[in-house]
């Protein structure tokens, strides 16, 4: 088990804080999921991503539950606890995949349950 990477991952979970990505770090997220698709740079994420993903919703909690590790690469499982913009809470699970290497985060890609979600926006997209 690799700490370094680990822990790398889990103060990513707990503060968010994107001095911890690498300068050109490739963040990948499913096409089906608000603001999917790729996004290059610390920049890209932490400026781009995910204030239009919160654009979507009052509440949005990432909560890991389950952390593997081979040494550079960390695989988590968990949950997205929201609340939309229109009021529909639930949760949405995911896996994430990671990869470091001195001590940044270069890689990050998203699986989730993009029915459920789009379950959650279905109001949204009736209404458009």
């Amino acid at each position: 088990m690799n700490a370094t990477s680990l822990d790398l991952v889990r103060r990513w979970y707990a503060t968010g804080d994107t001095s911890l990505l690498d300068d050109d770090i490739i963040w990948s997220v499913l096409d089906t999921f608000p603001e999917g698709g790729g996004y290059v740079g610390r920049h890209a994420v932490g400026e781009r991503f995910f204030p239009a993903v919160k654009t979507h919703f009052t509440e949005y909690v990432t909560a890991p539950e389950t952390f593997l590790t081979d040494g550079a690469n960390v695989a988590t499982t968990g949950f997205y606890r929201v609340r939309t913009t229109f009021g529909k809470a639930g949760e949405i699970a995911f896996a994430h995949f990671w990869t470091t290497r001195n001590g940044k985060i270069v890689a990050f890609h998203q699986v989730a349950d993009t029915a459920a979600l789009r379950d959650l926006l279905a109001i949204r997209e009736t209404e458009s």
